[in-house]
């Protein structure tokens, strides 16, 4: 059996996983007019809090938690946040309506109750795609954090055009007009220009660099991260489809937390 056929069972099968642990583990935190969706493995005995958000789904597919049983067994608490908000449930990137931002700042007040609950030595923030984008927009404002991701989208407001996610970009901006997408377009960029925390951090970022997100997101996000000094580990794969990178970050994801993990 092929490297590639061995991910994509694992892929439906931690699917399968998922979907089961849902019925059971499923909490909601509500903050404000917003309910957020997450799951929370507790594991009293350490000292690392991983905190996971969801990637974007093909059209038609509601938004799932990601990375569920990539992660089993290693001595962590894990908190699963899934963004399956705007019309079509695909998310928001944790925005949120009306250019409010009510959904991001309703998920940072449940990743601040969990820290303040559990006080982690170590806070990983992950997630491949959208979900690395939350990762970084997230994980910036911690000192010491780490950012573990995956081909993460950079100008998101040319990316959602780009990709005909209308859904997704009418909930964000609600009424558009060019200065809300300029915005948008850079957020990202800005927050990682005007980062202080950035010397304590470390980024690791894994992406091929055949496929059309690395010439038009992660090149650019790469260097502007290099301009300004932060901690950076390339994993560079070489296939072409950007859906593919959930074959491939897994295998990433789950190593380098080990990694960081195991390290004092």
């Amino acid at each position: 059996m092929s490297d590639k056929a061995k991910r994509i069972i694992r892929k439906y099968y931690e699917f399968l996983v998922t979907k089961f642990k849902i019925l059971h583990e499923q909490k909601i935190f509500g903050y404000e007019n917003v309910k957020v969706k997450y799951m929370l493995k507790e594991d009293d005995e350490a000292d690392t809090l991983i905190i996971v958000f969801s990637a974007c789904t093909r059209k038609g597919l509601k938004a799932r938690y990601n990375y569920v049983k990539t992660l089993d067994g290693i001595p962590s608490n894990r908190l699963y946040i899934l963004d399956d908000y705007a019309k079509d449930h695909r998310g928001s990137y944790y925005m949120g309506e009306n250019f409010q931002f009510n959904e991001e700042k309703a998920t940072d007040a449940l990743i601040k109750k969990t820290i303040a609950a559990l006080k982690p030595k170590k806070l990983i923030f992950c997630g491949s795609s959208k979900g690395g984008y939350a990762a970084l927009n997230f994980g910036l404002q911690y000192c010491g954090a780490y950012m573990v991701i995956g081909a993460p989208q950079y100008y998101l407001t040319s990316y959602l055009k780009d990709s005909e996610n209308f859904a997704t970009l009418e909930h964000i901006l609600g009424k558009a007009d060019k200065q809300k997408e300029e915005t948008l377009e850079y957020r990202l960029q800005n927050k990682i220009y005007n980062n202080e925390k950035c010397s304590s951090q470390h980024i690791y970022v894994h992406y091929s660099n055949q496929e059309h997100t690395y010439q038009e997101h992660a090149v650019h996000m790469l260097e502007d991260m290099k301009k300004c000094n932060y901690q950076i580990t390339n994993d560079v794969a070489s296939y072409t489809n950007h859906g593919d990178l959930s074959y491939y970050f897994p295998d990433f994801l789950r190593n380098t937390i080990e990694k960081i993990v195991e390290s004092r």
